[in-house]
């Protein structure tokens, strides 16, 4: 099975879920070859594993011109009746407007050159992620090539604007389309007329159980602080995360529950906002911002760590709380898309309303306070993970996909 990966930036620090993906469908012996649309920041990789899927990425941009004019030559050439059905999916494949139909050229540009680097190796179908420039990138080189294609979609982006009143259009063309939630699921439907349901199905994000047992073999090495109860929260420092409702919530708890700290790892354009926050709440003292680390030194922490805490406004299916789940720490999430899918409210984990600070606070000060509870959510929360999330059943609904291409 000769498949393509596509995406419009690989590799990424939150997209360590398609590398996985990538990894378990070669075990099961598929081949895989791997494209973006643009290479990442170098600045970004942080990681040895990093470093490697960047080497192995091939990247369609940046392209000289006098490459682009020879590359879309050399494609209108070889097939003008492709050449020409490619432009006018591009041209109708844009929201209203000036600005979009020029941007559409701009993608049927990138959708020839991509189509130009799949002719190159053995490829029988492109899987796509994300139903964002890239899909359409792709979509218009599967038009070219004549290929099947197929998308995963993930979290509210894929559904919302500028992308979602465009995914009607893609889930009409491709091949299938794999939603990582029941919520995605139903959002797809949304997007199209049942005649085209089928296409349509659940296959999970999975996490890797070696990468965890690493973490926790080493937990001996380091001794855990029990004078300080341990908040941590993973994610990009980016307004969609919600972290002010965290940091409100964080300080409204000290008030009941002293003895805590918070730990954010990650970086991202809003961290310069939110210490001046910490700052306003008084609790720059108990907030930690440790900024971007490698995948491997976020299952180090999390390890150690009593409660595992989410503020989000969009998500599809968070990675972070399954890895924090199946490692035992008990969780708080807000109620929204998938995340009730994995986290059952009382039962594995305490779920609030979403930028519902207050609510968020009690569920701290309940945890904090009780360790039975704690226990008891983090062995439930283990079981929940490795019966639905592992990548290993995560991916088996896609593969069955993919196997009925050969």
């Amino acid at each position: 099975m000769n498949l393509a990966y596509f995406c419009s930036e690989y590799p990424s620090r939150s997209h360590t879920f398609i590398r996985r993906e990538i990894s378990e469908l070669r075990r099961r012996g598929a081949k895989i070859d791997v494209y973006a649309l643009r290479k990442p920041k170098l600045e970004n990789l942080i990681s040895e594993i990093d470093h490697l899927e960047f080497n192995e990425t091939i990247s369609i941009l940046p392209i000289k011109p006098w490459q682009l004019a020879l590359v879309h030559g050399e494609m209108f050439f070889k097939n003008p009746i492709a050449y020409f059905k490619a432009f006018k999916t591009a041209l109708g494949h844009h929201l209203p407007g000036v600005k979009n139909t020029l941007w559409s050229i701009f993608q049927f540009a990138e959708g020839i050159i991509l189509a130009h680097h799949l002719q190159q190796k053995p490829v029988q179908h492109l899987h796509i992620h994300f139903a964002n420039s890239g899909a359409v990138v792709g979509m218009i080189a599967s038009d070219y090539l004549q290929l099947n294609w197929s998308m995963t979609l993930h979290g509210t982006s894929c559904f919302d604007f500028p992308w979602g009143p465009l995914l009607g259009q893609k889930l009409e063309k491709c091949t299938f389309a794999n939603c990582i939630s029941y919520f995605g699921l139903s959002q797809a439907f949304r997007a199209v007329g049942p005649q085209h349901w089928h296409k349509l199905f659940v296959s999970r994000c999975g996490i890797e159980l070696e990468a965890v047992n690493l973490a926790k073999s080493k937990q001996s090495n380091r001794p855990k602080d029990t004078a300080t109860i341990r908040l941590i929260s993973v994610g990009r420092l980016h307004v969609e995360k919600g972290y002010p409702v965290m940091i409100s919530a964080f300080t409204e708890a000290l008030k009941t529950v002293p003895n805590m700290e918070l730990v954010l790892l990650g970086d991202g354009p809003y961290r310069s906002a939110l210490e001046d926050y910490v700052k306003e709440k008084g609790v720059s003292d108990k907030v930690i911002f440790r900024g971007a680390v490698p995948e491997q030194t976020v299952l180090d922490e999390m390890v150690h760590a009593d409660i595992f805490a989410l503020s989000s406004f969009m998500e599809g299916i968070p990675m972070v709380l399954m890895e924090a789940m199946v490692i035992e720490v008990p969780v708080i999430a807000p109620r929204l898309a998938g995340i009730p899918e994995l986290v059952i409210d009382h039962q594995n984990g305490l779920l609030f309303d979403p930028a519902h600070a207050s609510q968020m606070a009690e569920h701290i000060v309940t945890l904090a306070s009780d360790q039975e509870k704690r226990t008891r959510y983090g062995v439930s929360g283990k079981q929940k993970v490795l019966a639905e999330f592992t990548i290993e059943k995560g991916v088996e609904n896609l593969w069955q996909r993919f196997l009925k291409i050969e």
